[in-house]
């Protein structure tokens, strides 16, 4: 089971850095009237993401056609980006062997390589076409607006590619509105098949929806364990004292004590993806209104080498949250050799596991020594439950910290006047007055 330890936050064991020990009965009230806003957010449809991990009625589809699917394809492109690609893209990169697409087909037990296309970087558009057989390949088109710029445009230019080399009725799957938007329409006129977004459900909250199911299921992963490891994370939140909870409220707490750093520290290579995920999560949700918190990834132990000194040196405006497991899953042993060398000796005979558990410890207590606030979640092992319980805690964190924080943590209204302007640059002709904004807009210019 999950567990969420927050001792290293309060200021019994890192002094006036931390909050008191009491802070749980002392915004009891707090937490009982957000846990009331979220239940009616639940039932009146605001907060869809809740619903997800109890109803899938597109779920035994997905299944058949991953179960068909399975041999049949060399590839997948996922076409999307933010919300439509990170979170399939974190759940692939923590079930998966590391170097996963460099296996042969028989060590990954007959499933596709995948790639996701979420930059519009020409260098990388071009660049896949010297690794895949556009012939042997499935493309899997996300946007739940249906109107993503970059996701359209990726599409038209694999479109083409398909319609030379291939059947695009047979390689593209759309993932989109189940009734409004383009691709929506394009998909009906053309044939495409198509799965399904519920119109409740906001693209970064939404990896427990067709848009995370689907590619992860093209890859073998058991998504009934997935869902129901979300399923078991939605029954411990019925109480109000709930790691979703606690977590978003001493967030909160922290951040009203100028902690606007909130730093998320994996000490396992297979979860950096999840704090790629959570990253545009917090950031999109709670940064609002000139307020909000900027998160920042990190990977244990990667970068005790290149963060560790600003965190334990630096201004005391971050909160660092650890991510540990218990179970590996590999025992990799360090040999005896050069045992002349005490620099080297003492690691013979341990094992991998053991120096990134004590890195990680080291670090704990080195940051805890110094009044850094830290606190962990810890994971028995990384499967497909535990990753669903990890993924609606933290959606749940998400929201219910935006509302301790009083604004709004479902819309972006801060770059959608980007996505305009966008638009209106590459000639979108409903977009003229913010193309004149544009050409009208005096600044001073500063060249070197």
């Amino acid at each position: 089971m999950l567990v969420y330890d927050y001792s290293n936050l309060i200021e019994e064991n890192i002094g006036k850095e931390g909050i008191s020990s009491n802070f749980l009965e002392t915004n009891k009230g707090l937490l009982q009237e957000i846990d009331n806003e979220i239940k009616a957010k639940r039932q009146d449809g605001s907060f869809g993401f809740m619903e997800l991990p109890f109803h899938q009625p597109e779920l035994n589809e997905i299944k058949k056609m991953a179960s068909d699917a399975r041999k049949k394809w060399e590839n997948i492109i996922v076409l999307g980006i933010g919300g439509s690609s990170l979170g399939a893209m974190a759940i692939h990169q923590a079930l998966h062997h590391p170097f996963y697409n460099l296996l042969n087909a028989e060590k990954r037990n007959g499933y596709p390589r995948i790639f996701f296309m979420d930059n519009v970087d020409p260098e990388l558009v071009q660049g896949i076409l010297d690794v895949v057989d556009i012939k042997h390949t499935l493309f899997l088109v996300i946007s739940k607006s249906g109107k993503t710029a970059e996701t359209l445009s990726h599409f038209l230019f694999f479109l083409e590619k398909v319609r030379k080399q291939g059947d695009p009725i047979k390689q593209i799957i759309i993932i989109t509105d189940p009734e409004k938007g383009p691709l929506r329409e394009i998909a009906r006129s053309e044939g495409f098949l198509t799965f399904s977004v519920p119109p409740n459900v906001g693209g970064r909250y939404s990896v427990l929806s067709a848009v995370g199911l689907v590619p992860v299921a093209f890859l073998g992963i058991d998504i009934d364990a997935l869902l129901a490891g979300a399923q078991a994370m939605a029954k411990r939140c019925e109480t109000i004292e709930n790691p979703a909870y606690l977590f978003a409220l001493i967030q909160f707490l922290f951040l009203q004590k100028g902690k606007n750093i909130h730093v998320m520290f994996p000490y396992a290579q297979a979860l950096l993806g999840m704090a790629d995920w959570w990253r545009q999560l917090w950031a999109e949700s709670l940064g609002k209104e000139g307020n909000g918190p900027t998160p920042v990834k990190a990977l244990g132990v990667t970068d005790q080498h290149s963060q560790l000194q600003l965190y334990m040196d630096g201004p005391r405006d971050k909160i660092i949250t650890f991510i540990t497991v218990k179970d590996y899953g590999n025992d990799v042993f360090i040999p005896h050799s050069f045992k002349d060398f005490p620099d080297l000796a003492y690691l013979g005979g341990h094992t991998f596991n053991e120096l990134i558990q004590a890195e990680q410890l080291a670090t704990e207590v080195a940051l805890t020594k110094a009044g850094c606030p830290n606190g962990k979640f810890v994971l028995d092992n990384i499967d497909a439950f535990t990753l669903g319980e990890f993924i609606y805690c933290l959606e749940l964190a998400t929201v219910s910290c935006g509302l301790f924080m009083g604004i709004n943590p479902l819309n972006q209204p801060g770059v959608e006047l980007g996505k305009r302007y966008t638009r209106a640059l590459m000639g979108e002709p409903h977009f003229q007055e913010e193309k004149r904004e544009i050409e009208t807009l005096k600044c001073v210019h500063a060249k070197v």
